[in-house]
């Protein structure tokens, strides 16, 4: 009898150190597919209790912006203040540089303009001021770094661009698959949406078919044809079919397109929930391909869009080459900080709408 409660005993034992190991083993898996993505660039913007850096205070400072009894001492070379903030608070910055509070000074310009059109309502900026501002944009703010994933993703995000860039992006992708930092077996989604190209930066018929651009070569066994290309979705498909890696095979080149809409063009952002949509991806790391300066702020729209789609469980990375400092004249320099300031005004932007979303997920 004794020896038969001993059996039962051990038996059960058993059974429920199984029954723990299973549910270990299930909340481990669980956990695997919960992926928050570890952010080590918003801290160079904004503090945790949502204050813009030292940073954002000194470009703040040299294009008239001023923060009130800022520990931050002003500099020589600040301008007079025209706009006075009360705290570093993000909402109170973002409505600064994006022209809330003043019209007349701004980081966004105007928003029916393209980054790349002329637009008078962007800062008036000295040489020198630019200087500053692209040296802060890229040491402080590490805007310039060429960018490298170290995990293994899921998938690759291909996101669109205008002509040049989506060319740099291209060759930036065959040079991980060159240096095995990524495999050729993952599906590359080409993120691209509806937009007209523009002559006015090089998006002629001439540029697309040539050979010798100097960013990326083509494939030897690439045919032309007569189509007339006039869209920035077909575009980037001819620039893979041009020039995609000799090891990375068609069928694994999957478009994602998405239409305009009511806006000007398809955005980042529209191209993401269309890729929601159509493909329903797993939970886990991603890795989308852009160029600096943007990947931050691309990767703060995929963040903010993803949250927003309830697909916390999903981390997407952005990577790309650094950025190419011009300094051949004061008019590119300026032009280059103008730009800056731009990207930078979006992203704050995207930083305050993530930050409301978090605020408001943990009501």
């Amino acid at each position: 009898m004794k020896s038969q409660f001993l059996l039962g005993l051990l038996v059960a034992l058993i059974l429920i150190s199984l029954a723990t190991w299973l549910a270990l083993s299930r909340t481990t898996e669980d956990l695997t597919h919960i992926t928050p993505c570890a952010n080590t660039t918003e801290p160079l913007f904004i503090t945790p209790q949502g204050e813009v850096t030292d940073a954002l205070v000194r470009l703040l400072g040299l294009t008239g912006i001023r923060v009130e009894e800022d520990l931050l001492t002003v500099e020589n070379d600040w301008p007079e203040a025209r706009i006075h903030l009360k705290s570093r608070k993000l909402e109170e910055v973002v409505s600064a540089v994006q022209g809330k509070l003043d019209p007349f000074i701004t980081w966004f310009g105007d928003p029916s303009k393209e980054r790349w059109e002329e637009d008078p309502k962007k800062p008036k900026l000295s040489r020198l001021q630019a200087n500053h501002i692209i040296d802060i944009c890229l040491g402080s703010l590490r805007q310039g770094e060429k960018m490298l994933s170290q995990v293994p993703p899921k998938a690759i995000l291909f996101l669109g661009a205008a002509l040049t860039r989506v060319r740099m992006r291209l060759a930036y992708l065959n040079e991980l698959y060159d240096q095995k930092k990524l495999s050729t077996d993952l599906p590359v989604y080409i993120m691209a949406g509806e937009r007209k190209l523009d002559e006015s930066i090089g998006e002629t018929q001439e540029n697309l078919m040539d050979s010798g651009n100097g960013i990326v070569p083509f494939r030897k066994d690439w045919t032309a044809s007569q189509e007339h290309i006039i869209d920035e979705g077909e575009m980037v498909k001819l620039v893979f079919s041009q020039s995609r890696h000799r090891d990375l095979a068609e069928k694994n080149v999957i478009i994602v397109y998405s239409p305009k809409g009511q806006g000007r063009r398809a955005t980042t952002e529209t191209n993401l929930k269309q890729w929601l949509k159509e493909h329903s991806p797993l939970a886990g790391k991603y890795l989308a391909i852009s160029n600096q300066p943007y990947n931050y702020f691309q990767e703060c729209v995929i963040r903010r869009v993803l949250l927003q789609a309830g697909r916390s469980d999903i981390c997407v990375e952005v990577v790309g080459p650094g950025m190419e400092v011009k300094v051949e004249s004061d008019e590119a320099a300026i032009d280059q900080a103008k730009n800056l300031l731009n990207n930078l005004s979006r992203i704050l932007y995207e930083l305050q709408e993530i930050r409301k979303f978090r605020m408001s997920d943990h009501r």
